[in-house]
C-alpha cells in the first residue's frame, strides 16, 4: 500500500499567510519560520509498514557515519535524550565509523550481533550499507537510515531531507545570485559522501543552461579551517570568483574568512544553516555590497524522528516508510530570526535542542 501524507502545523500554515508573499521562487520549496519538528512539513511517501508487536524495552543502535563536526555531536545529543526520554528504550549504543566505510559495515554487523532490536544509520555510502541493512532485516531487526538515503528498498524507514533537491535549490539561488556568466567554486564535504556528491549533481543541474563557469571543485570534510585552507588556494589560482557553492554553512564561513584575508570581496554563497556564517553575514552585510547567502538548513533532530518511527514500528504498529522534511530556506530577508548571537559559530540553529544543552555541548 502506498501513500502520501502531509503534515502541517496550524502554525506553520499560519505562517505561510504571513510570509509567503515575499519570498522567491526557491523558498516555495523551502518555506522559512520552521524551527522545531512540529512545525516542520513533513512529507510521509512509500509503503506502509507493520510488523507483529514486540515487547520492550528495546535495545537500539546507531552506526555513525563518523562523529567529526558539530552537527554530528548536536544530532547524537538530541537522540540520546530522545532514547532517556522514551520509557521502553533500555540501551543506546553508538559506534563511530570514523569516516570508513568498511568500519561503518563492520559496525552494522556488529548491532546485528548484538541483537540489537532497531538499527538507525547515517550512512557514509547510500548503497555500502545495503546488504547490511538487509541482514538486519532478515534477523527482524528494524533498519533505519537516516539524513542520507540509501539505495533499493531494503531498510524499514527513512528519515530526512532530499539532497539532490537541496543541491539543486541552492544551485538555482546561486544562479540567480551571480549571472548567467558568473565564475563560482564549488567546496564538498566528504570524499565519496552520498550526501554531497547528490548535492552536487543537483546543483548542476541548475546550472545547465547557463554559462556559469565552475573554476574548481574541492572537497572539504565539511570541516571550516579546512575550507579556509582551500579556499586560501583557490583564490591564489583564480583572480575572479564571484560565488561559492557548498551544501555545508561551515565551508562556506571558512572560505568566506579566506576572501578576509586576502582581501578580496564578499560573494554570494550557498550552505546551511551554521551560526557562525549567519553571525558573519550579519557582520560585514553592510561594508560587503555583494555578499549574500542563500542557505537551506539540515535539521540535526532527524535522529529524533527516526528514532520515533523506529518505535512506532516495534510496538506493532502501522509506519508510512518514508519520512522526507522541508528544510528552511534562510536568506536576507529572514535569517535575523535563525541567528542566535548569545550561542556559539558551531551551532546549526534548526534544532529542536535548548539554550542550556547547546551550552553544554560547546562549552
Amino acid at each position: 500500500m502506498k501513500k502520501t501524507n502531509f503534515l502541517i502545523s496550524r502554525r506553520r500554515l499560519l505562517q505561510y499567510g504571513a510570509a509567503g508573499a515575499g519570498l522567491a521562487a526557491t523558498s516555495g520549496l523551502f518555506p522559512a519560520l520552521a524551527d522545531t519538528i512540529d512545525d516542520a512539513i513533513k512529507t510521509y511517501a512509500g509503503p506502509v509498514n507493520q510488523r507483529p508487536a514486540k515487547d520492550g524495552p528495546y535495545r537500539i543502535g546507531f552506526a555513525n557515519g563518523f562523529s567529526g563536526n558539530s552537527w554530528r555531536a548536536m544530532c547524537i545529543r538530541a537522540l540520546e535524550l530522545e532514547a532517556e526520554a522514551q520509557e521502553d528504550v533500555a540501551e543506546l549504543i553508538i559506534l563511530d565509523g570514523q569516516n570508513d566505510i568498511t568500519k561503518q559495515v563492520n559496525d552494522i554487523e556488529s548491532l546485528i550481533s548484538q541483537q540489537v532490536d532497531a538499527i538507525l544509520v547515517i550512512a557514509n555510502s547510500g548503497s555500502a550499507v545495503v546488504p547490511a541493512l538487509r541482514a538486519a532485516q532478515r534477523e527482524g531487526i528494524v533498519a533505519a537510515p537516516f539524513n542520507l538515503p540509501v539505495d533499493g528498498e531494503g531498510y524499514d524507514l527513512y528519515v530526512g531531507t532530499d539532497p539532490s533537491v537541496k543541491g539543486h535549490s541552492s544551485g538555482t539561488w546561486l544562479r540567480n545570485a551571480v549571472g548567467d556568466d558568473g565564475k563560482i567554486v564549488a567546496l564538498g564535504g566528504i570524499p565519496g559522501n552520498s550526501y554531497t556528491a547528490a548535492g552536487w549533481k543537483g546543483a548542476q543541474r541548475a546550472f545547465e543552461g547557463s554559462n556559469i563557469e565552475v573554476l574548481a571543485y574541492r572537497d572539504t570534510d565539511w570541516s571550516e579551517d579546512r575550507a579556509k585552507v582551500i579556499m586560501a588556494d583557490l583564490i591564489a589560482a583564480h583572480p575572479q570568483i564571484d560565488g561559492i557553492w557548498s551544501d555545508g554553512g561551515q565551508v562556506t564561513a571558512g572560505a568566506s574568512a579566506a576572501l578576509l584575508a586576502a582581501g578580496r570581496p564578499l560573494v554570494p554563497v550557498t550552505g546551511d544553516d551554521y551560526n557562525g556564517l549567519l553571525k558573519m553575514y550579519d557582520k560585514y552585510k553592510g561594508s560587503e555590497s555583494r555578499f549574500d547567502i542563500g542557505l537551506i538548513s539540515e535539521p540535526t533532530w532527524e535522529g529524533v524522528v527516526a528514532l520515533r518511527n523506529a518505535l512506532n514500528l516495534l510496538r506493532g504498529n502501522e509506519q508510512q516508510r518514508d519520512l522526507i522534511i522541508t528544510p528552511n530556506l534562510i536568506t536576507k530577508d529572514n535569517y535575523t530570526e535563525y541567528m542566535r548571537p548569545d550561542l556559539p559559530d558551531q551551532v546549526f540553529v534548526d534544532t529542536n535542542l535548548s539554550t542550556e544543552e547547546l551550552l553544554a555541548i560547546f562549552s
